[in-house]
């Protein structure tokens, strides 16, 4: 659905009784920035961004899940700020020659929904790049996602909530014939082969081959 930006200012996008809003797809603290902005991306573009703790984390945490980063505003990207005790994170709605359109939550740290969350505002693209403590941008894309088999014992398959492979990074284990991997997100870290995969309308991290190179994860076709 086309959007007037203009004149829609002011106006809440977002619906907060949408499933995008609520768990188990979002599971971040209600009436947060983080909550919001994962909940929009979701409901704007089917990308599960995941809850990432404190608002100053999540730039880096979905650099290192080899989400793409812009330094300057793209429509649909998050925009990151890491000043103060939890940072702040906003959406961009849309991006029109110097003008950027965006939206965000817990602006006023009510830490609760209020009237002035997720309504629509604007800002001059100079001012935007100006303010204070801006990381830079997290990009909101719709991800392509590949049939990998699994081709472990028993089907089994670990699934981590990091690619950091470690035992306190483990989320649970999987028995299934096979899952969705994301296109490209493929990385050797500690002589492993792994890959970003899509489970149950989550992101995780799996093994896709080990370090003796045993394979765990095959493509079909």
């Amino acid at each position: 659905m086309s959007i007037n930006y203009e004149k829609s200012l002011g106006k809440r996008l977002a619906d907060f009784n949408s499933k995008y809003y609520k768990p188990p797809i979002n599971t971040a603290s209600r009436g947060q920035c983080v909550w919001y902005t994962q909940g929009r991306a979701y409901e704007k573009k089917d990308v599960y961004i995941g809850a990432r703790g404190n608002a100053k984390d999540v730039y880096q945490s979905c650099k290192n899940d080899n989400f793409q980063v812009s330094k300057y505003p793209k429509p649909n990207s998050i925009a990151c700020f890491n000043g103060g005790t939890y940072g702040h994170v906003r959406y961009v709605e849309h991006v029109i020659a110097n003008t950027v359109y965006y939206t965000e939550a817990n602006s006023n740290a009510d830490n609760a929904i209020s009237a002035d969350d997720g309504l629509l505002k604007k800002m001059s693209l100079e001012s935007w790049m100006k303010q204070s403590n801006l990381q830079g941008h997290v990009v909101v894309k719709k991800e392509e996602l590949i049939t990998f088999e699994i081709v472990t014992k028993k089907g089994n398959l670990g699934l981590y909530k990091s690619s950091s492979i470690k035992k306190k990074n483990k989320v649970k284990t999987i028995n299934a014939k096979s899952i969705k991997v994301v296109a490209g997100s493929g990385k050797v870290k500690g002589g492993r082969e792994l890959v970003k995969v899509l489970y149950e309308n989550r992101y995780y991290w799996a093994i896709r081959k080990t370090i003796t190179k045993k394979q765990q994860l095959r493509r079909k076709g």
